[in-house]
């Protein structure tokens, strides 16, 4: 179906929308929009389409919600979104820094799903006045930058938000000596310091030069070490929750200053503050010191049991503060995402929030450790969530329609996407890892991960190949985004068990397997080369140059390792070397269970140095 929109005000933004299923033309269905209406009516009748919208965004979904229908005669909708706000974050800062035009292309993705707002997670990834090493060398964002994707927002509705950090997460700042009278200890600022609010005053005022939303995340998440490093040797001891109150009361000064309504991650209110657990009931007078207008967000991806939910947002709801929430579309566990998982975290979690009454509702992109997965890849599991803001749950005919004609691939071949973070054929969806990052880097000589790895993952992920290959072929547009998972799911059929059987071989003394695992050895650095061509060319297309240094890196060391086994075995195979050294170490179970090993399917160790050795590597 194809639309003619009489109100000028949304021809440019809709004109964007074709590649997503939503069609303009002269002759299409006249569409009028009717603004200002409490909930959003849709009703095609005699030919014509009336959208009465409450929000601009809600008249973009409606169009998309009446393409995917197609309806041949009349047609009715009438709904209102669970949540008063549905926002996407976007990781800006673990590397990729994703370029405006990817960001403008997500966008108009996000307006046809009917998400309010996108959020910007800029640690430093946004250019600084008077601090030049401030994302010095990170390619930042400009306030150009900034003005651009914020104006593209605004033709769809939807608001560009600050996602910034006002306590820890600062690590990549650490590495500048002219950073280091900031910080307290590791990558927590020094709080109660006028140099540190002049700082902050300074990032939150360019926030509100660049940004046209009043809203702004002040992050304050995961700073358990706060008032112990050099706080500690200025103030004495006093009680975390204090030095966090006194901090938190200060930068919502700054915020309301700036005419911004502040947002933070709850955990440190929850758990190590009071030296208690996440989920502990929290003592009244800690409440009382919850500035006004302070909004809590709990963020929570990994249960599945919408109870846990529920009971976390009674204990948060009785702070008095304002609640939102905060799921996931995981995609941070390396290069593939994992939309099975995410469909059932954030169905409990949205449940949950309905039941409860919250209103914000984010569904955050973290690319930890690398950024090296696609937002894109992670296209159903936010299409999921749209739905579920109007009300729809489960992947039915209709979701796999709306799926096809947002992306042009249909939904049962773009799912092989999450693959090579498969290492069974059940369908448990608890099985959730980070199989494709940690048996890519695990090192195949060292095998501290090998442990974790059942022997027959090499012929799972040939499996995992053939199908990869078939979906890449008909990808269209996202072939690129399939060309990355395929040729990591080769390396896998070559990598994934190659440890645990050359071990074994080399143990047994038995020659011919050892043969082969060398075969195998001298085929995977030239696979592992068209994985990597095949990743820059994906990280080339979407993001800024800067942070994939990071990428040559490990990709580096990986092919060396794998020539040094080869050269090793070698040796060994034809008498010039009496052993391989490092197969004659007795391994341990990496997940504490000492010659106990635990081949465990829900492994999610997404840390590369971690994965490829236990050697000093600061």
């Amino acid at each position: 179906m194809r639309f003619h929109i009489e109100n000028g005000s949304y021809v440019a933004a809709a004109r964007l929308l074709a590649s997503v299923g939503v069609e303009l033309a002269e002759d299409g269905v006249p569409v009028r929009i009717e603004e200002g209406a409490e909930k959003l009516r849709v009703t095609l009748k005699d030919g014509a389409l009336t959208v009465e919208t409450a929000k601009r965004v809600q008249a973009f979904y409606a169009l998309k919600l009446v393409a995917d229908a197609d309806p041949q005669g009349e047609f009715f909708y009438e709904g209102e979104p669970a949540f008063s706000d549905l926002t996407y974050m976007l990781d800006c800062s673990r590397n990729a820094v994703p370029t405006p035009a990817t960001v403008e292309k997500l966008v108009y993705h996000l307006a046809v799903m009917g998400y309010d707002s996108l959020g910007l997670y800029i640690e430093d990834t946004l250019a600084l006045p008077g601090y030049p090493y401030f994302g010095y060398l990170r390619d930042p964002y400009t306030k150009a930058d900034i003005a651009r994707m914020d104006s593209f927002c605004a033709l769809f509705g939807i608001r560009l938000v600050p996602y910034i950090q006002t306590l820890a997460h600062f690590n990549s700042l650490t590495r500048h000596y002219a950073m280091g009278h900031l910080f307290d200890t590791g990558d927590i600022l020094l709080v109660g310091e006028e140099e540190t609010y002049a700082f902050l005053e300074q990032l939150i005022a360019t926030c509100a030069d660049c940004f046209t939303a009043r809203e702004i995340n002040i992050g304050m998440d995961e700073a358990y070490m706060l008032g112990r490093g050099a706080y500690l040797d200025k103030h004495g001891y006093r009680s975390r929750f204090d030095i966090m109150a006194e901090h938190l009361a200060r930068v919502a000064a700054i915020c309301n200053r700036y005419g911004f309504k502040p947002m933070m991650w709850s955990d440190m209110f929850f758990s190590a503050t009071m030296g208690g657990q996440y989920g502990d009931e929290l003592p009244r007078e800690i409440a009382e010191k919850i500035p006004a207008g302070v909004e809590l967000i709990y963020w929570d991806y990994c249960s599945t049991n919408e109870k846990h939910y529920r009971e976390m947002l009674k204990k948060h709801r009785a702070l008095g503060a304002p609640i939102g929430f905060a799921a996931g579309a995981w995609k941070w566990l390396g290069f593939t995402p994992d939309n099975r998982y995410s469909f059932v975290a954030c169905e409990m979690s949205a449940k949950a929030c309905v039941k409860e009454g919250i209103g914000r509702y984010i569904v955050t992109g973290w690319g930890d450790n690398g950024a090296e997965c696609s937002p894109f890849a992670t296209l159903p599991a936010l299409l999921y969530c749209s739905r579920m803001n109007y009300g729809m749950y489960g992947i039915d005919g209709a979701f796999k329609t709306s799926f096809e004609k947002l992306t042009g691939v249909a939904y049962d071949d773009f799912i092989a996407i999450d693959l090579c973070n498969r290492v069974t054929e059940q369908e448990n969806v608890e099985e959730k890892n980070s199989a494709n990052k940690y048996l890519l880097f695990n090192d195949v000589l060292l095998g501290t991960l090998d442990t974790t790895v059942c022997e027959g993952l090499g012929a799972l992920y040939r499996t995992h190949v053939r199908k990869l290959y078939d979906v890449k072929k008909r990808a269209g547009a996202w072939e690129y985004l399939f060309e990355t998972q395929y040729r990591l799911a080769r390396v896998l059929s070559y990598k994934a068990d190659l440890g645990i059987r050359l071990r074994r071989a080399y143990r047994e003394g038995n020659r011919e397997e050892l043969a082969a695992a060398l075969r195998s050895l001298r085929t995977l650095p030239s696979e592992i080369e068209r994985l990597y061509r095949a990743f820059r060319a994906q990280w080339d297309r979407e993001n800024r140059a800067n942070g994939f240094d990071v990428q040559d890196i490990r990709f580096g060391a990986l092919k060396q390792r794998v020539r040094v086994a080869a050269e090793k075995l070698a040796a060994y195979l034809n008498g010039t070397a009496p052993s391989v050294p490092e197969l004659e170490e007795e391994l341990l179970d990496h997940m504490a269970h000492g010659t106990q090993f635990e081949t465990d399917p829900d492994q999610c160790e997404w840390r590369w140095r971690r994965m490829t050795s236990v050697n000093v590597n600061e």
